[in-house]
């Protein structure tokens, strides 16, 4: 169980812990949950295409 000083200490941090800001910053925050690119709108490796990804993935 947490002490008091535990709990004002994590209102604190959570506090300062809102998320991106700026449009840059959340841009790059848009892209935390892509893992592949296969089924995602945005490549995320710009050098590939969708067909080679979906032959790297898919074969």
């Amino acid at each position: 169980m947490a002490t008091d000083r535990q709990k004002t200490a994590n209102r604190n941090n959570a506090a300062l812990s809102t998320g991106p800001k700026s449009a840059a910053g959340k841009a790059k925050a848009s892209a935390n949950a892509r893992s592949h690119g296969i089924l995602s709108t945005a490549l995320v490796l710009p050098m590939k295409t969708r067909p080679s990804l979906t032959r790297c993935y898919l074969t």
